[in-house]
């Protein structure tokens, strides 16, 4: 498979082709029918190969486009047609339904912009259709809702296309109630229940879109404000492979590797405009890295996955209750659609990441740092059914598999593991109280380093103290450098055996199955050619490998079990690169 990123789109979109019917909806290659607002998306992508691919494919493209947005139009002009599927059920695949259309209007307006730019025979005929929409009926969410940010910044694009009943006014409006509270220029964050990073990079991606677009109202300002803040939010949030620091719901999901190269590359000409290339520079390779970790989740001669792994569809691993892959995967291809449209080249070298740190106190309650290759994501506030406490993230650079990239969960138990301490009252493999697992609230908020020490000059540091329900002191210091990451997890004054547990990724679907070796002091975890290296400070008294039974967003995974001998109040580890 091609690397370049017209390729990486085209091949995406033509994996989805044998699932699109005459009638121009896209059916799921696993559930046999249309879900959420894959063919809205799908048109889209279409559209933008008919205007980026080769010229002699390009009214094979035209077609296509023109037939999904027909359907999607159809399905987003009539809320009294069923909604589409979206929630699927993994041990039953029972489907349920809710009305999406809300997702639907930016990939069909901007459908049919390049439809009429190219002018299609149906283009007037989709003007006239896109006029009479009454989005009040077809959409199901208004501001300050994350999915409103989305009807609203397509609604934007009809009014400028002279389309629409509503004004800049009626925008102004609906930016007010989103600016109220949920929106926060200052932060650079949209604070949804829950806190995803996820659909705080969604919301402003589709927010930056109006201003992209032209958007001159009462809250220009603000969204001008916004641009700054949150490109400094989503660089801290980007890991060194590219991906999205794990926080709540939709965080492994590939549509947010599409959302940043989008957001990075809306941000690059932004900033370019203003002739303010150091952000603009940064923006550009920030777009970069994402994208090198996008076009890793192509599956062979099978569709584009809407998940950080390539193990089939059906298996379900990675997904959660309202993925598919008609939907989500076409939505992360739609995203790199108008990154391409808007000048997005993968032409230039990566590079490593500069030493930072970004702590975040109420009421996120997270913090990223990073160093060369490395990154590190903690998270003091994880939600119950999405990640752990404590480390849930350390990756390694572009163009790897091997990284502990999100809370390992045991599919029977349904705990959740990050790497880390455990404790044990008792000698011997017994029952372990497990860090992660714990619900701790922080003393104070992350700190860059423990108070009365210095960030290394040559890397980036993290420190946390918190205190359990049943008051146990717990502490993390973590200190990233060129070469590798050193972790102290303690509970100081309480001494006992100690477990440094490591979940990590056995199989993310591409062929190759992670190796697990146990060295002097550790353990060598070996993916191809890639080796990862984790050592421990104390002696080893006994090792258990469970290569079974565990998954996280990247696919497959196994536990290993390190049980230290004698007492203390910490473990001390490093992890580091072999090669």
């Amino acid at each position: 498979m091609s690397n370049s990123p017209l390729e990486v789109l085209r091949t995406g979109v033509e994996s989805y082709v044998p699932y699109l019917r005459e009638s121009g909806e896209l059916h799921d290659p696993v559930f046999g029918e249309p879900t959420q607002y894959g063919t809205a998306y799908h048109a889209y992508c279409q559209a933008a190969l008919a205007v980026l691919g080769p010229s002699q494919h390009r009214g094979t493209h035209l077609e296509f486009a023109a037939r999904s947005l027909d359907a999607a139009l159809a399905h987003t002009a009539n809320p009294d047609l069923p909604p589409t599927a979206s929630g699927f059920s993994r041990s039953t695949a029972t489907v349920h339904r809710l009305n999406h259309r809300d997702f639907t209007w930016p990939p069909i307006l901007k459908a049919y912009r390049i439809l009429r730019s190219a002018r299609a025979a149906r283009a007037k005929e989709f003007a006239e259709r896109i006029s009479v929409v009454d989005i009040a009926r077809s959409f199901r969410s208004l501001p300050p809702s994350n999915w409103a940010s989305v009807w609203l910044s397509g609604e934007w694009i009809r009014i400028r296309e002279g389309l629409s009943p509503h004004t800049v006014t009626d925008v102004d409006a609906w930016l007010e109630t989103f600016l109220e509270d949920l929106l926060r220029p200052e932060d650079g964050f949209y604070f949804e229940p829950g806190k995803p990073n996820s659909y705080d990079l969604f919301t402003r991606h589709h927010v930056a879109d109006l201003l992209m677009e032209g958007y001159d109202g009462r809250w220009r300002a603000e969204l001008e404000r916004l641009m700054v803040t949150g490109l400094q939010r989503s660089l801290a949030t980007q890991l060194s492979d590219g991906s999205l620091a794990s926080a709540h719901r939709s965080a492994g999901q590939t549509w947010t590797l599409g959302a940043q190269v989008a957001f990075f590359t809306q941000a690059a000409r932004y900033f370019t405009a203003l002739d303010d290339l150091e952000r603009a520079n940064d923006a550009a390779a920030a777009a970069r890295l994402a994208f090198a970790s996008m076009r890793r989740w192509q599956r062979p001669a099978a569709t584009y996955s809407p998940v950080e792994n390539v193990l089939p569809a059906a298996f379900r691993v990675g997904y959660e209750g309202y993925t598919a892959d008609a939907h989500y995967g076409n939505l992360a291809l739609a995203f790199l659609a108008s990154a391409l449209l808007h000048g997005f080249t993968a032409d230039e070298p990566l590079t490593a990441r500069p030493p930072t740190a970004r702590v975040e106190a109420a009421p996120t309650y997270r913090g990223v740092a990073h160093a060369g290759h490395y990154s590190v994501a903690v998270n003091a506030d994880p939600a119950a059914a999405y990640d752990g406490f404590g480390i849930t993230d350390l990756t390694f650079g572009p163009g790897r598999f091997l990284h502990f990239a999100s809370s390992v969960r045991h599919v029977a138990s349904k705990e959740f593991f990050n790497l880390g301490m455990a404790r044990r009252t008792e000698p011997g493999r017994s029952e372990l109280d497990v860090m992660a697992q714990r619900t701790f609230t922080l003393e104070a908020p992350i700190a860059p380093h423990p108070a009365g020490a210095a960030t290394p000059q040559d890397g980036a540091s993290m420190y946390l103290r918190a205190r359990g329900e049943d008051d146990l002191c717990y502490e993390l210091s973590i200190s990233i450098r060129q070469g590798g990451v050193d972790i102290d997890e303690g509970t100081p004054d309480v001494i006992d055996r100690r477990t440094l547990l490591i979940p990590y990724l056995r199989d993310p679907g591409s062929g190759v199955l992670t190796q697990v070796e146990p060295i002097p002091g550790g353990v060598a975890f070996t993916h191809g050619e890639e080796e990862i290296v984790i050592k421990v400070e104390d002696p080893v008294e006994a090792m258990v490998h469970l290569p079974f039974g565990f998954e996280n967003r990247r696919g497959l995974c196994g536990l290993i079990r390190l049980d230290l001998a004698g007492q203390s109040d910490r473990v001390r580890y490093h992890v580091s690169v072999v090669r």
